[in-house]
């Protein structure tokens, strides 16, 4: 089957990136299927009012400050940032305003705790992290549902609850 849309060839409902590698301008290109850098709204043409197409389906990133892999893998790319090593609160205005425009789409979930040596294991090591996910995947529950306990920074940016 060729043409149509992910979502309709594959029937997905939701993406969920875990410690994602990839630069957040690529994700977002590769994702909404924008040919280069000045096609998006925040590229070096801006076009604040231009809206990127949905995919179809939802997305959702686990994102680690603490995520050590991906400090390596920025040093090994020349990034400025990976997708997954995202620090919410620590995005410059025009970053958070730009993951804030794809709200419609996107939900970024930080987590602070991190697992592993290199701390990039926390999805899996993480109790928080892993009920949050049976949480998405299962029963199709988005951030702020009740029985998805996310703690709002500002939509569509999350954080798993630290420990009490």
């Amino acid at each position: 089957m060729t043409g149509g849309s992910l979502s309709g060839r594959f029937k997905l409902k939701n993406v969920v990136l875990l410690a994602p590698d990839i630069d957040g301008d690529v994700a977002a290109a590769k994702l909404f299927g924008v040919v280069s850098d000045p096609d998006l709204p925040f590229g070096a043409a801006p076009q604040p009012r231009k809206v990127l197409p949905s995919p179809g389906f939802r997305i959702t990133a686990y994102v680690s400050a603490g995520d050590k892999a991906l400090t390596l893998s920025q040093l090994l790319f020349g990034s400025l940032i990976r997708l997954g090593r995202a620090d919410v609160e620590a995005l410059p205005k025009e970053k958070f305003e730009k993951g804030a425009s794809l709200a419609y789409v996107v939900d970024f979930v930080e987590v602070k705790a991190t697992g592993g040596v290199l701390g990039h294991s926390y999805y899996n090591s993480n109790p928080k992290v892993s009920a949050d996910l049976i949480a998405l995947i299962r029963y199709g529950l988005r951030p702020g549902d009740p029985g998805r306990p996310l703690e709002e920074i500002q939509r569509p940016f999350w954080r798993i609850p630290a420990d009490s």
